[in-house]
């Protein structure tokens, strides 16, 4: 089992169609988040850099959260394994 658990988001355009419309980001309901999860042994800068969230798996701690509010370390263990149970098995 890999130490960390590395969350990342990134915004994107619900309809990729609308881009070349000024100011189409400004529209209600025009972009969604992707939520990407890794496993990694070490963190690196750019996991540091990008991650919204990294949780060390054998200290059961929360490493890095900026997710704007504060979570325990068995809340976000339990979303992620409720929202990807496949990698979560062992856990």
């Amino acid at each position: 089992m890999n130490r960390y658990v590395i969350v990342t988001y990134a915004i994107v355009p619900k309809n990729k169609k609308q881009t070349h419309i000024k100011g189409w980001k400004d529209q209600p309901d025009a972009t969604q988040y992707n939520e990407s999860i890794s496993f990694k042994d070490k963190i690196k800068t750019i996991d540091l850099q990008t991650a919204k969230l990294i949780l060390d798996t054998h200290n059961k701690t929360i490493y890095k959260n900026s997710l704007g509010e504060d979570i325990p370390y068995d809340q976000a263990l339990n979303y992620l394994k409720k929202h990807y149970p496949k990698y979560f098995a062992t856990v």
